[in-house]
């Protein structure tokens, strides 16, 4: 489509070179003299100021394009550029992303390993039972060991009377005797 917009002004430019040079070569052919000389001479002048306007225009568009041109690889260097860093960091996200719901996971599960308070107060207190009901089995043990003693100590001290008694009868016994 450029192109053919520089053809169609090239085109047009180079017509009116060859008619403003059809009108110069007419006005120099007739001559200086004639009376319509003046207003020819004014279209010529006013053709070749349109000439020039229009050649100024297309060195500028011609500019603009090779400017559009060079800054059209300038974007799309740019662009490509762009689009490289958004996929590595793109990437860069989709991996730290993944491995945070990796360790989200862990943690998850590590979590669910952990009792709860209630199993934690449930454990403490069937410790505490199973000690308590132990400590208790052993108290009456020894309840039952202190009343063994006792009633052994009870009988030893019966028994202990009944020899120093016997023992007495018969020294009381053998000094009868003796005497």
């Amino acid at each position: 489509m450029p192109r053919l917009k520089n053809f169609v002004q090239r085109s047009a430019l180079i017509l009116t070179g060859i008619s403003m040079g059809a009108a110069v070569w007419k006005a120099i052919s007739t001559g200086n003299a004639s009376d319509d000389a003046g207003p020819l001479k004014e279209s010529l002048e006013d053709l070749g100021a349109r000439v020039a306007t229009l050649e100024s225009l297309e060195n500028r568009h011609a500019a603009a394009e090779e400017n559009s041109s060079s800054s059209s690889a300038q974007m799309l260097t740019a662009i490509a550029s762009l689009e490289s860093t958004v996929a590595v960091l793109t990437t860069r996200y989709d991996n730290r992303l993944a491995e945070a719901e990796n360790r989200l996971t862990d943690h998850d599960a590590k979590l669910r390993e952990v009792p709860t308070l209630a199993q934690v107060v449930s454990t403490m207190e069937e410790m505490l039972s199973s000690t308590m009901s132990g400590l208790d089995s052993k108290l009456f043990e020894q309840v039952r060991s202190i009343e063994v003693l006792q009633t052994t100590v009870a009988q030893s001290d019966e028994l202990m009377g009944k020899v120093l008694d016997s023992i007495d009868l018969l020294r009381s016994h053998g000094e009868s005797a003796a005497a």
